[in-house]
């Protein structure tokens, strides 16, 4: 039999093995679970217990854990280079914005970049990177406006000083 300390961090049990295995199963529990032995006083991560180890091994991550692969702890969506490539260049749009023309058309490029980065998460959830494709998206539009408003004028001041 078996305690564990669960989500909560309250100390539930006596459990017995097969119960564990199951929870283990189900992505209730992982192997950093502290884990004690009924009647006994020391706490361990559950992975310790030889006698769970084949059914960590094979059970799935828990639900909204980051892939181990990841070492960005899932914040960078490399995954979904869309989003990524637009939320950078917003910021170099920050400088484009103000060049005629140029501005106009890098800002409808990040625009577009950060939709196809919307449309990826929207089709596949496990690249992430909703937020730098938003970031991407509203960035875009306000620079549009902008490079349009710099556009114009640089226009009229070409044109008026002939």
């Amino acid at each position: 039999m078996y305690h564990i300390v669960g989500a909560d961090n309250q100390p539930h049990g006596p459990i017995d093995a097969a119960t564990v295995n199951q929870w283990i199963t189900e992505g209730r529990i992982n192997g950093q679970t502290m884990t004690c032995l009924d009647g006994a006083q020391e706490w361990k991560p559950l992975a310790t217990f030889l006698e769970f180890a084949g059914t960590l091994t094979s059970s799935p991550p828990p639900v909204g854990a980051p892939s181990e692969s990841d070492a960005t702890g899932g914040l960078i969506p490399y995954k979904n280079k869309h989003a990524l490539i637009g939320y950078y260049m917003v910021f170099a749009g920050g400088i484009l914005m103000f060049v005629p023309i140029l501005g106009v058309l890098f800002s409808i490029g990040t625009l577009i970049i950060g939709i196809k980065g919307l449309k990826n998460v929207k089709v596949n959830p496990v690249v992430r990177g909703t937020a730098h494709a938003w970031i991407a998206v509203i960035g875009g539009a306000l620079e549009i406006i902008v490079s349009l408003i710099f556009t114009v004028l640089f226009l009229i001041g070409i044109f008026a000083a002939k």
